[in-house]
């Protein structure tokens, strides 16, 4: 493909994402997200949503005689907190392994990039445990088939309007998170484009946030009196309940 037809492609994958900050309040049940661009003829999309680089520490589990007890620590990093990805098939049937390496377009990828540090050196069955982990948790999906796309006349070059909505998990947690719209024609990607997400907390979690961090006395004291109030009105309602079942009784 010749480099101005490249750059007239690129220009039509122009991607909108909306909204392009996640507002996480009190009672915060996930968000809506919403991607859109067109495609030139006979291309295919991936999306890629990635959460910032974390660590993580996990405890070790081993077998000493009978029972189970902790072993030592397990620390794996060099991964998103959150890895997204949407397509219209599995990216596999598409494109060649060194280019999903390259992307980091599916859980083997991830794996590859993953850094682990445990004292036993059975690496392999860590980062399985560790991936299993984050797809039943819902942090690492792959989604076929999530696309809607609607027939349009030529514009300079044929293309194809595409819109992509996917709630985003309730397990996201604040940070600046990349969605990456990737074109691909041919086995290789012909088009990328980069637009920023950002996730905030708004309203009460901040608050208790900000007294943790910078008033933790008068924090404790708060988490304390919420513990009484919360443990007398348990008692209140039990109280009144149980009064209810002896009169009618």
């Amino acid at each position: 493909m010749g480099l101005a037809v490249a750059s007239v492609l690129a220009q039509q994958s122009r991607v909108k994402v909306t909204p392009d900050t996640v507002r996480m309040g009190a009672f915060y049940g996930g968000a809506t997200v919403r991607v859109e661009g067109t495609t030139g003829l006979g291309g295919k999309i991936i999306v890629i949503v990635r959460g910032p680089e974390v660590t993580e520490v996990f405890s070790q589990a081993g077998r000493v005689g009978p029972i189970w007890v902790n072993t030592g620590k397990v620390t794996i990093s060099g991964v998103p907190s959150l890895f997204l990805v949407f397509s219209s098939e599995p990216v596999s049937a598409f494109l060649p392994r060194p280019v999903i390496d390259q992307y980091g377009l599916d859980l083997l990828a991830v794996k590859k990039q993953m850094r682990i540090e445990c004292k036993k050196a059975d690496y392999a069955q860590v980062a399985e445990d560790y991936l299993a982990y984050k797809s039943k948790q819902g942090s690492y999906q792959r989604v076929s088939g999530a696309f809607q796309t609607t027939p349009a006349g030529p514009v300079g070059l044929p293309h194809t309007p595409y819109l992509l909505e996917f709630g985003l998990p309730k397990c996201a947690t604040p940070g600046q998170y990349q969605i990456r719209v990737l074109e691909c024609r041919g086995g290789e990607i012909v088009a990328s484009s980069d637009v920023p997400l950002t996730v905030v907390e708004v309203g009460f979690p901040v608050l208790v946030a900000w007294l943790a961090s910078q008033h933790a006395s008068f924090y404790g004291i708060i988490s304390v009196l919420a513990a009484l109030v919360a443990g007398l009105g348990i008692d209140f309602v039990a109280a009144r309940l149980f009064k209810r079942k002896m009169v009618g009784h």
